[in-house]
């Protein structure tokens, strides 16, 4: 959870703000009613905040010098303020403030709460710049770095492919559509080659681009299009509505294809993305093994314990298989205590190291000293797939037989080829 200054000398404004983004969005919110208070608590080794929210006429300083505060901080500013001033307004944009928003509306605290959001996010996020101008990049890249975003830049075509696979989480790409020897179709090909829509929001930009190339360009898969010439208040709200679009599919993407309890994926995820992985590592004459996993007499923990104490073991050993997980695995929950996980390119003996791996675990925060102490020592059984099956299917009902076999051998053991 990050923190917030909120730095604001009325008490109702202080009030709802700290509402909205506390209980709202699980921000921690520190306030000050006045610029010193806001220096001490950024004199504070223990104060780390991600952004800073600032009234500008506080009783220490009423003509906005606050913001000169956060600012050499190198804390993201944002002014909230009843004061309407268009050349102080247009000062502190030169300055480097993030925005300026006016306590207007109720619509401006809503703004002005999706915005903090918006900063706060955006600190694990990378951005792609595709532009072969320099003064036209340094512009794009200031204004993007000043909403906390990941810039990475690349002057021409090649470089940007060749940048697609090598940035950690990219979900933004600005790119020009006027590029050296090629246009920007080239690159918008090759981004949807690895991305969809949905998971990495695509923005054009041109300076001389007409009513055709726009719609050519948002037909082949750009989420958007702006005219260079745009204000920057214009396209910085185009992009934050576009990374906020990416945000609410993938929340609801999670809550369709996760299973709540446990955090892993649900039945329905792995026999959709679960069944591709199996299939593309097949066709490129890969192994995949798949580890049906049970928990050992998981109806007495519910029975002896209650069941609050049955959902805890579940969510801690969801937790477990995605912590331990290789690379490219794919733990799922089947329902009650059933699981399986899928593992690539793992060789037999490497799958059950993995499985020992998890084992060796749900026995720590089962003993003596675990959260889950209490239950006493518990156990899985488990059954491996042999790698070759044709199919998920196929691969399921090996290991479900193996996993048969582990059970009647007395629990608490794999059983592999």
């Amino acid at each position: 959870m990050g923190q917030v200054l909120l730095v604001e000398d009325t008490s109702f404004f202080e009030r709802v703000i700290r509402r909205q983004l506390s209980e709202l969005h699980g921000l921690e919110v520190v306030s000050a009613t006045n610029r010193a208070e806001a220096e001490a608590l950024l004199a504070r080794p223990d104060f780390n905040p991600v952004v800073a929210l600032v009234d500008l006429t506080l009783p220490d300083a009423p003509d906005g010098e606050i913001v000169d505060v956060t600012l050499a901080a190198n804390l993201p500013t944002i002014v909230f303020s009843g004061r309407f001033d268009q050349t102080l307004r247009h000062t502190l944009l030169n300055k480097g403030i993030v925005d300026y928003i006016l306590k207007d509306s109720p619509a401006s605290l809503t703004y002005l709460t999706t915005l903090v959001q918006r900063v706060c996010a955006n600190r694990d996020i990378d951005a792609l710049v595709v532009d072969d101008s320099r003064v036209d990049t340094e512009v794009i890249v200031r204004r993007l770095s000043l909403y906390q975003l990941r810039v990475h830049t690349a002057s021409n075509h090649q470089t940007a492919i060749e940048m697609l696979d090598k940035i950690e989480n990219l979900r933004l790409v600005v790119l020009d559509y006027v590029l050296p020897s090629v246009d920007g179709f080239e690159v918008l090909r090759a981004i949807r080659g690895r991305h969809g829509m949905n998971e990495l929001a695509v923005i054009g930009l041109s300076g001389q681009a007409g009513p055709e190339i726009i719609a050519r360009f948002l037909k082949s898969g750009a989420n958007d299009f702006l005219p260079k010439a745009c204000t920057p208040e214009e396209f910085m709200l185009r992009i934050s509505q576009n990374l906020d679009m990416l945000d609410r599919i993938r929340t609801l993407s999670t809550m369709a294809h996760g299973d709540a309890l446990s955090g892993l994926s649900n039945r329905r995820h792995l026999f959709s993305e679960g069944s591709a992985l199996f299939d593309r590592s097949r066709r490129s004459g890969n192994i995949v093994s798949v580890a049906a996993i049970d928990i050992d007499k998981f109806k007495s923990v519910n029975d002896l314990h209650g069941h609050e104490q049955g959902d805890e073991l579940i969510r801690l050993f969801g937790g477990i298989l995605r912590d331990t997980c290789p690379g490219r695995g794919f733990p799922a929950r089947l329902g009650g205590d059933e699981f399986c996980v899928l593992l690539p390119d793992l060789s037999e003996a490497d799958c059950v190291a993995f499985i020992n791996k998890v084992r060796s675990q749900l026995a720590e925060i089962t003993g003596p000293n675990g959260a889950l102490k209490s239950l006493g020592p518990v156990t899985i059984s488990v059954g491996v797939s042999s790698g070759t099956e044709a199919n998920l299917h196929a691969a399921l009902r090996i290991a479900d037989m193996r996993l048969y076999e582990a059970k009647h051998g007395g629990r608490n053991r794999t059983v592999a080829s």
